[in-house]
């Protein structure tokens, strides 16, 4: 495929697959956000609250592997139609989930019915570009996960602060679901020669992805620990409005992160390396940022938290390019799927586990934790990219 700027023709549907991600990335990180709501409301543990977002991960973690599989199949389009109409009925659920069990079952629900969404939009994506522009253009849609988390953090919990918890759920979906139409009819139908004959097809690549998926399983860590805890965290020195702005802060640093890595990527050549220059950073950020002591400037407090969200979360779409041009094209879906999936099931092992450390050992020692595992997920990345465990082009059919 000859390669494609990101010129007057593609910013629309750029655009539009920014968008639908950023529909679906509100509800699906409003419910990190919200996490300290809903154990204030139902009386929760801190390893409670993070079950809710480990049980919205698991419906994420099993749609992505299902909708990869579909996506290379029958294409984006019907995909991502289908998730819009299955979004408002998780998100009906949802909101009369009112009781701990239950609300786990609809968490889930709504992971379900959103999770495709971001592998089918990847698809769509990593085919309309290619080339010098790939990695930039994937990163900026991938910025519709941290910018989608950025409007969550802030404006849902003073929303919810006057409505409750189970108020917002179907409003978002409904705007979740146009979004996710309007971009499924200007994304092109699929024709049969490109898409993939089998799905056991996939069973050859794990080799090939095994790497990048380990690496992607541990910084979700980084990432859904300042989703989960910052506020809870923060709201003793700044306040909760002040705390849900430095979450905000954050995810428009993996707004901008995202955008900026994915274009280094495509700069260096070198995607690894990439990964590891971001992660590096995220560990040095979630070091310092909520080490700060009650005295502390709080522009100083802004400034460490845009790192911290820049470098925890600018990794996100170098990792599915990564990924994705490891495998034959007709396979590319499943690959962006499998490692989302694993990337949520870090999402969904290990907010409980940040929470019971968080009780049983605090804050401090707990951030300083998630930054070495960061900074080991760097390093192994680099010596990995530079001895060529997990890279490699694609092999093009």
């Amino acid at each position: 495929m000859a390669s494609r700027r990101i010129s007057a023709l593609g910013v629309p549907f750029l655009l539009l697959a920014t968008l639908a991600q950023v529909g679906v990335s509100v509800t699906q990180q409003g419910i990190a956000v919200l996490s300290f709501a809903f154990r204030s409301h139902l009386s929760l543990s801190l390893a409670q609250s993070g079950t809710l977002v480990s049980a919205t991960s698991l419906g994420v973690m099993a749609a992505m592997l299902l909708g990869g599989s579909a996506t290379d199949r029958y294409g984006p389009r019907p995909v991502l139609i289908a998730s819009a109409c299955l979004g408002p009925v998780a998100a009906l659920a949802l909101t009369f989930a009112h009781g701990y069990g239950i609300l786990l079952v609809a968490l889930a629900l709504v992971g379900l019915s959103i999770g495709a969404v971001p592998v089918a939009g990847s698809r769509a994506v990593f085919f309309r570009f290619s080339g010098p522009w790939r990695g930039t253009a994937m990163g900026i849609r991938q910025t519709g996960v941290t910018f989608g988390a950025a409007l969550a953090a802030a404006t849902l919990p003073a929303y919810v602060a006057l409505h409750g918890p189970f108020s917002p759920w179907l409003f978002l979906s409904l705007i979740a679901s146009a979004l996710g139409i309007a971009f499924a009819l200007q994304t092109p139908a699929t024709p049969r020669s490109a898409r993939a004959a089998a799905p056991s097809q996939l069973g050859g690549d794990l080799a090939l992805l095994a790497f990048p998926a380990l690496i992607g399983f541990v910084l979700a860590a980084g990432q859904y620990g300042l989703l989960t805890y910052t506020v809870g965290d923060q709201s003793q020195f700044v306040g909760l409005a002040g705390a849900g702005l430095l979450l905000a802060i954050s995810q428009i640093g993996g707004v901008t992160g995202r955008i900026v890595f994915g274009a280094l990527s495509d700069r260096l050549g070198g995607r690894p390396a990439v990964v590891a220059i971001s992660s590096g950073l995220g560990a040095l950020g979630i070091l310092l940022a909520p080490g700060l002591g009650p005295g502390a400037p709080y522009p100083l407090r802004v400034a460490l938290y845009f790192v911290a969200g820049t470098g925890a979360m600018g990794w996100n779409a170098v990792l599915l390019t990564w990924a994705a041009e490891r495998v034959a094209p007709e396979r590319a879906a499943r690959a962006i799927g499998f490692i989302a999936a694993s990337i949520f099931a870090g999402s969904i092992a290990f907010p409980p586990l940040i929470g019971l450390l968080a009780a049983t050992s605090g804050f401090p020692f707990t951030w300083a934790a998630l930054a070495s595992m960061l900074a080991l997920a760097a390093a192994a990345a680099l010596v990995g990219g530079r001895s060529g465990a997990g890279t490699g082009a694609a092999p093009r059919k």
